[in-house]
């Protein structure tokens, strides 16, 4: 459905449409555990045995029998390695005769092989044995689902018992670069041809989304062809992103395609990429994202990045926010929510200046805007601001490569 300007839906207006008509089932596949930080855990996994199995050392020691202690005249200078006492390390199991550890700093080894213990040792029937079970439990939880699994998981899982763990089956998310001015990277630039880079982008994103990109070759502007790739992949990803061709230009194919396909909208208050379509087509997700740079990454980090996690079973993450100053004034178009490039610096005192940054026009960087080290998401309706004015800019790097301020 076309819009006008002053009517088009809001980015969550947008979602919603999309995602009321989706209803995605992923698959579960076990992989191994080497293999699956960053993938998402599709049931709980309990531990299948008790840590330790029967019970261990809780220190280095030497390991004796209690009883041996209770009776008249005991003396451990006539005691004999390997039948009065054992060496116990901490974590080491002993054998079952013994049942009481004496720590290593508390004990003499005497020349002639027996022991002889400090004075201020006090001795009592099991000290210093972890029971079974004591650090894991069987039976206890060692991997939620719908965890995002971290290295420090895979040891929890993996202390568990587990080598190969359950995950949710990654959303195939299939790219298409659309555009007869296009080249692949690495090529010799001609007139009127440009690089690819939105593929290199996509694909990089996806899979720190926790999708599997496909990446198509890049489709020239002939629209017999652009639709049947988009039939070839509707038969083989889960959702399919074409980019450019989403305006009114000559070769703004991709648009009409997905016009005649049914398509839900065309056209989001959310610049830059504002003329981005969406559809639903056989049940999957079909997104036209804007060809800039600037507007493909925006179109994938709030339209795509959801469907995503709506796949996967998580929350959307949310960026960390440093509260900055601006250095100079910020004006989003009112009708719309703007993603606004900034650089970001560091003062001495620690506080934080942004910077707005151009994409184009005069002393603009398409590459420096790029590389920007934070952003800032307008709300619609919300008044110009003025330099000096601070605001929540979300950070696009770790807060420690932020750099300091030019004296």
């Amino acid at each position: 459905m076309k819009m006008a300007l002053g009517k088009l839906p809001s980015k969550a207006e947008a979602l919603n449409c999309l995602l009321s008509r989706w209803d995605p089932k992923p698959g579960m596949e076990e992989v191994p555990l080497t293999q699956a930080v960053g993938r998402v855990l599709a049931e709980d996994l309990t531990a299948r045995y008790d840590i330790p199995v029967v019970r261990a050392s809780a220190m280095d020691g030497v390991a004796i029998s209690f009883a041996l202690t209770e009776q008249a005249g005991w003396d451990p200078a006539r005691w004999e390695k390997g039948r009065e006492y054992v060496r116990a390390d901490t974590g080491d199991d002993f054998p079952d005769e013994y049942d009481t550890v004496v720590p290593i700093e508390q004990v003499t080894f005497l020349p002639q092989g027996g022991l002889s213990f400090s004075p201020e040792l006090t001795l009592s029937r099991g000290m210093n044995v972890r029971p079974a079970g004591s650090q894991l439990a069987r039976g206890a939880v060692v991997g939620r689902k719908g965890t995002v699994l971290t290295a420090m998981d895979l040891a929890a899982v993996g202390m568990g018992g587990y080598d190969r763990v359950p995950v949710v089956v990654r959303p195939r998310v299939a790219f298409v670069p659309t555009g007869s001015e296009l080249v692949p990277i690495g090529s010799a630039l001609q007139r009127g041809q440009n690089f690819d880079t939105n593929g290199l982008m996509a694909a990089q994103l996806l899979r720190e989304m926790g999708a599997e990109p496909v990446l198509h070759p890049i489709v020239k502007d002939r629209e017999e062809d652009l639709e049947r790739v988009l039939d070839e992949l509707l038969s083989t990803a889960d959702i399919v992103l074409l980019n450019a061709g989403t305006s009114k230009g000559g070769e703004d194919y991709c648009a009409a395609i997905l016009q005649r396909r049914g398509a839900l909208l065309h056209g989001v208050a959310a610049v830059p990429g504002r003329p981005m379509s969406v559809a639903v087509i056989g049940g999957k997700p079909v997104l036209n994202l804007s060809g800039p740079a600037l507007a493909a990454f925006y179109g994938l980090d709030w339209a795509v990045r959801p469907l995503v996690c709506r796949w996967l079973g998580v929350p959307v993450p949310v960026r960390e926010r440093i509260t900055a100053t601006l250095t100079a004034a910020l004006n989003p178009p009112p009708a719309m929510s703007m993603m606004c490039r900034l650089q970001v610096v560091r003062t001495p005192g620690g506080k934080y200046l942004a910077t707005p940054l151009a994409a184009k026009g005069p002393g603009s960087c398409a590459a420096r805007t790029l590389c920007s080290e934070g952003v800032y998401i307008s709300t619609p309706g919300e008044p110009p601001k003025q330099a000096g004015e601070t605001l929540q800019v979300e950070l696009l790097r770790n807060r420690a490569q932020i750099r300091e301020a030019e004296q």
